[in-house]
């Protein structure tokens, strides 16, 4: 019997990397893998669907899926979605019905570090929620609406994704490297600290998750490492000389989350392999030609 996947975002960062392992690196014929996009199809998303529209049941029925992966990004989507805490309200409501309309499906929900405040990292999967922003408060929502509807629902949390995504670099990495193309400078808090997660080792989890019966959070627990130090070993691992990244700190006016790194209690049991750093990371996708 063919298990059919539906990937909600397919056309996005991470969801593409995870459209790409669930049919690519699956040596398989019993699993179908269909993706999503909410304005322009593409290789891996070829079911039309948006998240402020339209109802997830409706897919499920029409496909007969088995199994929902929630890999998009749909903070700044929709007109009323404009990161405003009035769409709190708005968003919650949609969540309810994306989750209703799962509940009978196996769903693999990514979140992020963003439910909490990042005064108390490292946070593991039990600690409590405690989002600081309109954009936190959305995937608590969303977490809290998927513990309401779904028994079989495991939800992914990672703190700062980065990398190629079927041969193209995160924007914030292509941000740095674009500066240093100009022989420009660019500066990073030296006191602002993320656990950063390869994409391609994102979408792996993922994987592992559709394939497992794990139900509840999981973390995937990277190195933590300052955004200074992060894009600096990133721009050594493409080849660059970090030199003109220059140090700065968080501005006392600005209220951002200090740490947001995450650990696990659950990753190894669950998943089952050690995450790489940032610098072996991105030299890995270089050399195995996927930064192409």
């Amino acid at each position: 019997m063919t298990e059919t996947v539906l990937v909600v975002g397919a056309s996005g960062y991470l969801g593409r990397s995870v459209t790409w392992r669930l049919r690519e690196c699956d040596d398989r014929d019993d699993r179908r893998v269909l993706g999503t996009y909410c304005s322009e199809p593409g290789p891996t998303a070829e079911v039309a669907f948006d998240f402020w529209t339209d109802d997830v049941a409706d897919l499920i029925d029409e496909h007969d899926v088995d199994t929902v992966v929630f890999a998009a990004a749909v903070e700044y989507g929709g007109d009323r979605d404009t990161g405003a805490s009035g769409v709190d309200a708005a968003f919650a409501e949609r969540a309810e019905r994306f989750a209703a309309g799962c509940s009978d499906a196996r769903l693999v929900y990514v979140s992020s570090a963003s439910v909490f405040d990042g005064r108390d990292a490292p946070y593991v999967e039990s600690d409590p929620h405690s989002p600081r922003d309109g954009y936190g408060r959305r995937l608590v929502a969303f977490e809290d609406a998927v513990d309401a509807h779904c028994d079989d629902a495991a939800k992914l949390r990672t703190s700062y994704l980065f990398g190629f995504s079927t041969g193209r670099l995160d924007h914030r990495l292509a941000r740095t490297r674009d500066h240093l193309d100009r022989g420009e400078s660019v500066a990073y808090f030296t006191d602002m600290y993320k656990s950063p997660v390869l994409v391609t080792e994102a979408a792996e989890t993922v994987a592992a998750l559709v394939d497992g019966d794990a139900t509840g959070a999981v973390h995937v627990p990277t190195p933590r490492i300052s955004v200074y130090e992060f894009h600096c070993e990133a721009m050594r691992a493409l080849g660059y000389d970090p030199e003109p990244i220059e140090r700065d700190s968080i501005p006392e006016s600005m209220d951002v989350a200090p740490d947001m790194s995450l650990t696990s209690e659950r990753f190894d049991d669950v998943v089952g392999f050690e995450p790489s750093a940032v610098g072996e990371g991105l030299r890995s996708q270089v050399e195995a030609g996927t930064s192409e």
